[in-house]
């Protein structure tokens, strides 16, 4: 199932409401990531030992709110291989 849903969005564009969706999930995250003084504290050494930006969540923001739906689908073919993908369970036998 996860293949075949992977290569559909190589292959086609993301529904408009499904690309909304998206967008609002990870926009929401940025402002929960830095929740408490500790969250930032360690985000501002991540980026700094990253030698990325400290303002790149909200570069990171800008980036997401523009994102066009052939830009997802190139993003997907470029760099997602379904057929490489692998599934772990513990526990009970997925159905």
């Amino acid at each position: 199932m996860v293949e075949k849903d992977l290569k559909d969005l190589q292959e086609n564009l993301v529904p408009a409401d499904v690309l909304l969706q998206a967008k609002v999930l990870l926009l929401q995250q940025i402002p929960l990531s830095e929740s408490s003084v500790s969250a930032i504290a360690g985000g501002f050494l991540a980026r700094t030992n990253n030698d990325l930006p400290l303002d790149e969540p909200t570069q990171a923001a800008n980036r997401y709110a523009a994102m066009t739906a052939q830009q997802v689908r190139a993003a997907f073919a470029k760099w997602i291989r379904p057929g490489d993908l692998v599934q772990i369970t513990e526990g009970a036998n997925p159905k």
